[in-house]
């Protein structure tokens, strides 16, 4: 999800350059939602695992006689895409995945600059003239959604006086997730301390994780987790004051939404490229000899210890964030 919401830069920049270009773009169809209302593309390929969907992709990349192919994914499925369209050009861009071993696997440091993997994108289109216009990520939800979003938040007892904060504590692996009882803490602070409304969020999957959060607060959250689609999701990330977050894609929602965002950052580091745009953004981290030790994410802590996220407080979390949602209070005034 992160890496899709990640391209929308790009998308806007090659419309901006050319106008009256046919822009397509190919995505797996359980993420199509995400780019499916951008007015940036005309057409939208859908990738399933069904077993010819590949090949029915290619087969119509051929026939419509593309001028130029971005690969921006570099992997199997896409250099297969590309290989034989016809295309007269075709870019793609560094991955680094030699630096990123040696960073991952060694902690040997090989990166010259930080730099997030959105701008790593445009290296693909450089040649074109094409930058980077610096207006962040963006995910096109319907009013009339929005408006169904807002009418269920009221409806379970949100009346939008006060701050609305939404809490995902989820993450595809156990290892990129703050722990349960800190989240509890930070859910309790955020309602009797600041008198927020607090709201939990996520698939399907982290249902149970909310209820376990809930479980060992004092005050309890609604828990949404799995109750929304992509769309949805983004459509209550909207409505919010402020996103607390571990390193996950709804990170990059939230930011897509315009909405100030703290990230809780474990076994993951910058130099990966995944932080939040620098806008109304702030990343919790501890700096440890043994960080980065995975670059997707780990089902445990490789030395045992978890250090990376045990060590990073309720107090520190909530402050830093705080500081976000002062932020965006005084600039609505």
């Amino acid at each position: 999800m992160g890496d899709i919401i990640l391209t929308t830069p790009l998308i806007r920049a090659v419309r901006k350059k050319y106008p009256l270009a046919r822009i397509d773009f190919v995505v797996k169809d359980q993420f199509a939602a995400l780019v499916q209302g951008n007015p940036h593309l005309n057409k939208i390929y859908m990738f399933s695992k069904q077993e010819d969907n590949l090949k029915v992709i290619k087969e119509g990349i051929i026939t419509e006689k593309y001028d130029w192919i971005i690969d921006i994914h570099k992997n199997f499925r896409s250099l297969y895409l590309r290989s034989g369209s016809g295309a007269s050009n075709i870019t793609d861009y560094p991955k680094y995945l030699f630096k990123r071993t040696l960073l991952v696997a060694l902690g040997w440091n090989f990166y010259k600059e930080v730099e997030p993997v959105y701008k790593r994108y445009f290296k693909a289109v450089r040649p074109f003239g094409i930058e980077d216009d610096g207006m962040g990520a963006e995910i096109f939800v319907d009013p009339a959604l929005e408006q169904q979003i807002r009418a269920k938040l009221v409806d379970d007892g949100y009346d939008f006086s006060v701050p609305l904060v939404v809490v995902s504590p989820g993450a595809s692996f156990m290892n990129k997730r703050w722990l349960p009882e800190k989240f509890a803490s930070l859910v309790d602070k955020y309602q009797q301390d600041r008198r927020a409304f607090v709201v939990m969020t996520g698939g399907g999957e982290d249902r149970n994780l909310c209820e376990e959060i809930n479980e060992m607060a004092t005050t309890k959250a609604l828990n949404y987790a799995g109750e929304f689609d992509l769309l949805g999701s983004a459509a209550l990330l909207k409505q919010s004051d402020l996103v607390i977050t571990n390193d996950t894609g709804i990170m990059h929602m939230a930011q897509s939404q315009k909405v100030p965002v703290t990230a809780i950052f474990g076994p993951t580091t910058r130099e990966l490229g995944y932080f939040p745009f620098p806008d109304k953004s702030a990343v919790v981290e501890r700096q440890l000899s043994c960080r980065p030790c995975t670059h997707n994410g780990l089902d445990r802590c490789p030395k045992g210890h978890f250090k990376c996220m045990r060590e990073i407080s309720v107090e520190e979390v909530f402050e830093t964030s705080r500081k976000l949602l002062n932020f965006e209070a005084a600039s609505s005034n």
